[in-house]
């Protein structure tokens, strides 16, 4: 497999220099990157037209407070945009991103993907505790930790960079890719050999956790019961469904009490059945219906376990249910921008293994 292979210092600097390279000869008119804050405290997407604000972006920052592909939903909401966007994305953004078009969230056109190999994200609570003394190994996101989609396989992006020590690999993915790459007088004519060892090793490492994890959410949550338990510091603030990157409805069948609440005298019919009712009522009842409606197209990027202010393990869990769901459809959101997704599909003979044949 060719490539470019080049040297860098720092690795957001050598990715940065590549990007102000498209911008500076007008092969790309603006981007989308992640960008310090002001306070210096966090990160946010900025849509970037001045070079000035472009140096100071950081393309690969420790933490993801927000997806990418939420912002590109809103920058698209209205329709495509009318110039030439590089948006900068970690694999599970892109993939995010192409999964939300499918459902008319987002507008592809006219927009360039830039990728980066992903070596996982720090929690926010350790990054904000710690911003500058964090051991990056075990603050990291169990679900990137567990994440076997990291790199350029099986991603639909144009330009993908791959990270080494001290090093950098430029990989054009389609004839867009080999454009930008030439417009900067670069020629993909590299051997990236020891990049893909490096993946093979880093997926061998990641599947091994991946398996371990699941298995270990498999038995905290087998029976009902257990469920309830799992979830059982749930507040039902909707903070996970808010940095869900997939979750979009403007009108949540969970938001509006019309649906789900009942009247005072059946809340103390169920408490004279129960003993007693908790509140706020219907926790599993949303966790499931969210489960229900993300399970195709969650891309395990751990957005909604990051955001639990009761630090409950939403992501462990939802990355199981989207893996085993997807596994029956032999589906992989953002795998393909044409591959439809399965619950928008009806096939009327399929599923056959799964049905029971003592009924």
């Amino acid at each position: 497999m060719k490539g470019k292979i080049v040297k860098v210092e720092e690795i957001n600097q050598g990715i940065k220099e590549i990007i102000l390279k498209l911008f500076d000869r007008g092969i790309i008119d603006a981007v989308l990157s992640p960008h310090p804050l002001p306070n210096g405290e966090s990160f946010a997407h900025l849509l970037i037209k001045d070079r000035g604000i472009l140096t100071q972006t950081v393309p690969l920052p420790p933490i993801m407070p927000i997806s990418g592909a939420k912002a590109l939903r809103d920058l698209t909401r209205l329709g495509k945009i009318d110039f030439r966007l590089l948006a900068v994305m970690r694999p599970c953004e892109l993939r995010a991103t192409i999964e939300l078009s499918k459902l008319n969230q987002i507008v592809l056109e006219n927009i360039s993907f830039l990728t980066l190999d992903c070596p996982g994200v720090v929690r926010i609570r350790e990054y904000l505790n710690h911003p500058n003394q964090y051991a990056r190994d075990d603050a990291l996101r169990s679900t990137c930790l567990a994440c076997v989609h990291f790199s350029f396989k099986n991603l639909p992006s144009d330009l993908h960079i791959g990270i080494g020590k001290g090093e950098i690999y430029l990989y054009p993915q389609n004839e867009k890719g080999r454009e930008f790459l030439t417009g900067i007088d670069l020629s993909p004519t590299d051997d990236l050999s020891n990049w893909l060892e490096q993946i093979a090793t880093t997926e061998k490492k990641r599947m091994a956790y991946r398996e371990k994890l699941f298995q270990e959410i498999r038995n905290k949550t087998k029976g009902l019961e257990a469920l309830d338990r799992y979830f059982e510091l749930c507040i039902n603030c909707h903070n996970c469904m808010r940095v869900c990157p997939i979750c979009y409805c403007r009108q949540c069948f969970f938001e509006n009490p019309d649906q789900t609440r009942i009247e005072a005298g059946g809340y103390l019919n169920l408490a004279r059945k129960k003993k007693g009712i908790r509140f706020p009522t219907d926790r599993i009842l949303f966790h499931l219906g969210r489960m229900s409606h993300m399970a195709l197209s969650c891309i395990g990027c751990g957005n909604c376990g990051d955001g639990c202010p009761m630090e409950i393990p939403v992501g462990e869990i939802f990355s199981l249910i989207g893996a085993e769901t997807q596994k029956m459809f032999d589906y992989q959101p953002g795998r393909d921008p044409t591959e439809p997704i399965p619950v928008l599909t009806y096939r009327e003979d399929e599923l056959h293994e799964y049905e029971d044949v003592n009924r």
